[in-house]
C-alpha cells in the first residue's frame, strides 16, 4: 500500500471515530436534560422501623443528576436503611406526581451516588444530615435547604417560591 492510501485511509478513520465521539456525547447530552421520573417507594419500605431494604425510591431516570438550565430544581438525599428518609421518600414522591412539569427533582443515594454528577452535588450541598431536601431556583441558585422530615404542603411551598 502506498504512502498516500494509508494516509487517505487513516484520515477516514479519525473522521469516522470523530463522527462516532460526537454522536455519543450528543447522545449523552440529550438523556442527561431528563429528570428523574415515574418516582415510587420500593416495595418493603418500613415507616416505622430502620431496616435496610435498599434505598427506599426507585424511578425512571435515576441517574441524572445534572442541573437543567431555566429550570427550577428539588434535590433529595437520603440513605439506605434510614427512618426518616423513608417517611420523606414517601411525601416526596407525592409531591413529586404535582411538580414534575415545572421542577427537575433529583433524587440522591448519599451512601452510593450514581455518578459523578450526583457527588458534585453531595459536595456542594449535603452537609452530612438526612434526608435533605435542597431547592435551587431556575438559574441554579440555593433557595432552601431543609435537613429533616418536613411535611409535604411546607415544601410544596418551598418549591412555589422558585416557580
Amino acid at each position: 500500500m502506498s504512502d498516500t492510501n494509508y494516509s487517505r485511509n487513516s484520515t477516514a478513520r479519525n473522521r469516522w471515530q470523530h463522527t462516532t465521539a460526537l454522536v455519543i456525547a450528543l447522545s449523552c447530552s440529550v438523556a442527561a436534560a431528563i429528570a428523574a421520573e415515574n418516582l415510587r417507594l420500593k416495595d418493603g419500605v418500613s415507616f416505622v422501623q430502620d431496616t435496610d431494604n435498599g434505598f427506599p425510591i426507585v424511578g425512571d431516570k435515576m441517574d441524572d443528576a445534572n442541573l437543567e438550565q431555566a429550570k427550577p430544581t428539588l434535590i433529595f438525599f437520603g440513605a439506605a436503611g434510614d427512618l426518616n428518609t423513608n417517611r420523606q421518600a414517601k411525601r416526596l414522591v407525592d409531591l413529586s406526581k404535582k411538580i414534575q412539569d415545572k421542577v427537575k427533582v433529583i433524587v440522591i443515594d448519599v451512601d452510593h451516588p450514581a455518578n459523578a454528577s450526583a457527588l458534585k452535588l453531595i459536595k456542594t450541598y449535603y452537609k452530612g444530615y438526612i434526608p435533605l431536601n435542597v431547592v435551587l431556583d431556575k438559574d441554579g441558585k440555593l433557595s432552601t435547604s431543609h435537613s429533616g422530615e418536613i411535611d409535604t404542603g411546607d415544601l410544596k411551598s418551598k418549591v412555589d417560591r422558585v416557580l
